[in-house]
């Protein structure tokens, strides 16, 4: 068999191989997606959708509304309002919401699945969708998270655009550059963050024109006529991106440019005077440490995929002095690889430098996480390569079958957390037990629906002949354990006076509020607890009927 044909046979495997991990990774999708509960932020996206959506209907029907001032673009919000509206006995708002996720964060896998198949071919595609799907915060938060899994999916797609873009490089189709005018539109239509993709665009073209000059390639007498053909491009580009954001933000309608720009400024300037938990301290959200995101990338990333990060950022470094060094040859060849370190690098560094408020984690972040994981399988990709070079090709099964046994081992984490992935902690920060009031754990509070369910069960077995409604005290939002009780059994109730019980999940010790309350049922995982259910009452049932 010729070494052609070798090469195609190894690509078809490795793609067999990636789309049987597709199947797996379906199949898990559509039978675990109901069990994750409603999360902190979804009843105000919620609320925030149906505001657009009233104002879409009364622009259709004629009227002259009044756009909703919201500064989210509506790409996630409206789509969601539109199929409760039109069916709204199929199933709660939340599983419909959860089900939307989890197409975005499909999208985002999907797309690091094929810019890494892109740059580094099907096995390096395999890794990396292997990669990701077991990146326990990305495959967490794509299950209920409304608003930084929308980013994530459209973000790594539109990374996506600009790869193959810059791989046909000096002249790429018109529909390369569509492509990347659409991506961004549906990027900057989940957060206006999504701008970055025309950012990178315009980065690269500069970075090519500046190459080609330095290398002779185009002299600078010729490089005004260059600069139309890919202004030109770079306007096509923007004018769709553009229309795309501006049918799906009512906010722009009546001022686009002030709209936008106070968005850019409300995400910049975000004021939250709340408490941060981190590393055993509460820290001011406005006064977090400089190392703030840097530190939640190192403890919940798992150890295999920090190395190979690492590696691949020293590689790229490396390269790029390499390539410098011999004149820039090379350079367009490399476009690629640069861009998904720019994706991956660029937002984190200017965010430490702006300093905005930030809080949860890293999920102000988490939509660079697909390309560091790019990154990290092109990396061990590189690896695999050099060693089939120097023929060490017992090195080359070795690797893979490491590669494997440490997927395997955050696999059986991932397990024992279901469905609370997204609090995963690696062994370098010595897992969620070291975590447990350390740092944030269920700060979205999904554990509030197990709560519930467990309530429901309680009252079932203490109270079988339905004697009474119970009152279920919170200090905080109360519709995330509202929506798990039975409305028949309980209700909420605001006061602590009144109350039967009380329900918390551990942010802000708010757990610890009522000292002479009955601990009547932990949830926990890995023997961490995640929400306490308490009673004020030393028997519900002798409480004032």
């Amino acid at each position: 068999m010729s070494e052609t044909a070798t090469i195609a046979l190894s690509q078809s495997i490795w793609r067999r191989c990636s789309l049987v991990l597709w199947a797996l990774l379906l199949l898990v999708a559509v039978f675990t997606v109901g069990d994750y509960g409603l999360s902190w932020d979804e009843n105000f996206r919620f609320r925030d959708a149906d505001s657009k959506l009233n104002y879409y209907q009364e622009l259709l029907a004629g009227d002259s509304p009044k756009a909703p001032s919201s500064s989210y673009p509506g790409l996630f919000d409206v789509p969601l309002a539109i199929v409760h509206e039109l069916m709204p006995d199929l199933g709660t708002r939340s599983q419909k919401g959860h089900v939307w996720s989890l197409c975005f964060g499909l999208l985002g896998l999907f797309s690091v699945w094929r810019l890494t198949a892109w740059i580094g071919g099907e096995r390096a595609g395999f890794w990396a969708l292997l990669f990701l799907a077991t990146l326990p915060r990305y495959y967490g938060h794509m299950f209920f998270n409304p608003k930084d899994i929308p980013l994530a999916g459209t973000y790594a797609f539109g990374v996506w655009a600009l790869v193959a873009l810059f791989s046909r490089l000096p002249k790429p189709q018109w529909k390369w550059v569509v492509w990347v005018g659409v991506a961004a539109g549906l990027s900057m239509s989940t957060r206006i963050a999504g701008f970055l993709i025309l950012v990178y665009f315009g980065g690269f073209v500069g970075l090519h024109l500046l190459s080609e000059c330095f290398l002779k390639r185009l002299s600078w007498s010729e490089l005004p006529r260059r600069m139309l053909y890919w202004g030109l491009r770079g306007a096509l580009a923007g004018a769709i991106g553009f229309t795309i954001l501006y049918v799906s933000w009512p906010a722009l309608h009546s001022n686009p440019f002030g709209a936008a720009g106070a968005s850019v400024e409300q995400v910049q300037n975000f004021s939250w005077e709340g408490l941060v938990l981190m590393d055993g301290f509460f820290w001011k959200a406005q006064d977090l440490p400089i190392y703030y995101l840097p530190f939640w990338i190192v403890v919940t990333t798992p150890a295999h995929l920090l190395i190979l990060i690492a590696g691949g950022w020293l590689l790229t470094l490396f390269t790029f002095i390499r390539v410098l060094r011999q004149g820039g040859e090379e350079a367009t060849l490399f476009f690629p690889r640069w861009i998904i370190v720019c994706a991956g690098l660029f937002p984190l560094v200017y965010i430490i430098w702006k300093d905005p408020v930030l809080y949860d984690g890293m999920r102000h972040i988490l939509f660079i996480m697909p390309l560091l994981v790019a990154l990290a399988a092109v990396t061990f990709e590189d690896s695999l390569r050099w060693c089939e070079g120097k023929q060490f090709r017992l090195l080359v099964s070795i690797l893979q079958f490491v590669g494997l046994c440490a997927v395997a081992i955050v696999v059986l984490h991932m397990w024992a957390l279901h469905p609370y992935q997204y609090v995963y902690f690696n062994v370098i920060s010595g897992g969620l037990p070291a975590a447990y009031n350390q740092n944030e754990t269920d700060y979205w509070g999904l554990s509030h629906k197990e709560a519930g369910e467990w309530l429901n069960q309680y009252i079932v077995e203490i109270d079988p002949d339905r004697d009474r409604v119970y009152r279920v005290h919170q200090r905080y939002s109360r519709w995330m354990l509202q929506e798990a009780l039975d409305p028949t059994r309980f209700e909420m109730w605001q006061p602590r006076e009144g109350a039967d019980f009380f329900v918390s999940v551990t942010r802000f010790n708010l757990h610890d509020s009522y000292p002479e309350a009955k601990l009547l049922h932990v949830v926990e995982r890995e023997g961490v607890p995640l929400c306490f259910i308490y009673s004020f009452q030393s028997d519900p049932l002798s409480a004032e009927k």
